[in-house]
């Protein structure tokens, strides 16, 4: 049986643009949540789901165009107005779209993402109490850690939820972002103590200047400008995906396949991965500096590539036709 959460997500669905109640009515009729194949629903029913939908998504559904049975309704705000209902509303959406295909579920691949669901809970329980969290974390590149913070914010990048904020008894200097996997955040707790969440701070404002989730806290290093290449056919893509919210076109040559975009930005550890991720799709043409790090990130998988680091390894990396048993 369809929950209440799916049927308001399916009426949202249709209320993008102005509709008529007979015209819902008329869809739902053989629609596959309908438990009741051929019936549809009444005026009571449609008034508890725009409750539902105003009270669990904030949006309000209006009716405009008031003549009788042709009155249409739509969504007073889109669902787009915050990024956190556009997710929920996606996901859900996603999720019905989904139940309605089981019967070709061997047809529908899924990407695997690391296990948060419990960790993000706890985490979502204490910053909705401003507590304070402690936690073992293996760290990829550092040495194991037990680390006590005040939970500030959250964020999703590439499939990986990471915990953003202080360090007990820091300030914004201390932020620091912590990945929620179940394999690096061991033996959570939610501590007694409070921390007070500062009333001027937005999370969105904080992270406006970086791609991904690696912080960059020192308020007196300003975001560069930088100058990106991108030849066809990824230059497509970023004009339908930026890279960062900053972007815009500075200069388009479609004669020639490439297209340069402006951003403004802080270079860090994660806007480099992205950069790599187009291979030689993509040149950084300005700042220096960043022109300079990129190269650095270049020759070093080039010395990958002809060996060098094998070479200066202690003991010697086992050769191909070795790992394959020949």
């Amino acid at each position: 049986m369809a929950t209440m959460l799916e049927k308001a997500t399916w009426l949202m669905e249709r209320l993008h643009y102005p509709v008529t109640m007979r015209q819902l009515q008329e869809e739902w009729k053989y629609d596959s949540l309908n438990d009741y194949p051929g019936r549809t629903f009444d005026r009571k029913t449609f008034d508890n789901w725009r409750n539902y939908i105003n009270a669990y998504f904030g949006v309000e559904v209006e009716m405009s165009d008031f003549a009788g049975r042709r009155t249409t309704y739509c969504l007073k705000s889109g669902p787009g107005t915050g990024n956190i209902r556009k997710w929920l509303i996606n996901t859900v959406s996603i999720q019905n779209t989904l139940r309605e295909n089981l019967g070709i579920r061997d047809r529908i691949l899924l990407e695997d993402i690391p296990s948060s669901g419990e960790t993000l809970k706890t985490v979502l329980d204490a910053i909705r109490q401003n507590r304070l969290i402690r936690f073992d974390y293996n760290d990829y590149w550092e040495e194991p850690a037990d680390i006590t913070m005040q939970p500030y914010f959250v964020k999703l990048f590439r499939q990986h939820w990471k915990v953003i904020g202080p360090l007990e008894g820091g300030g914004t200097e201390s932020i620091r972002s912590y990945a929620l996997d179940a394999d690096r955040m061991l033996n959570l707790k939610i501590l007694e103590r409070k921390f007070n969440y500062p009333g001027n701070f937005s999370p969105e404002e904080f992270m406006a200047d970086v791609v991904g989730t690696a912080t960059f806290p020192a308020k007196d290093v300003k975001p560069k400008d930088v100058i990106i290449l991108v030849w066809e056919k990824y230059n497509f893509y970023l004009k339908h995906t930026p890279l960062h919210r900053s972007q815009r076109i500075l200069h388009d040559c479609p004669e020639d396949g490439y297209t340069i975009f402006g951003y403004r930005l802080h270079a860090t550890e994660d806007f480099y991965q992205e950069i790599c991720r187009y291979g030689n799709y993509m040149e950084v043409l300005y700042p220096n500096d960043v022109r300079e790090e990129m190269l650095k990130i270049i020759q070093g998988m080039g010395a990958e590539y002809d060996g060098t680091s094998r070479k200066a390894c202690s003991r010697a990396v086992p050769d191909v036709a070795e790992l394959l048993g020949k």
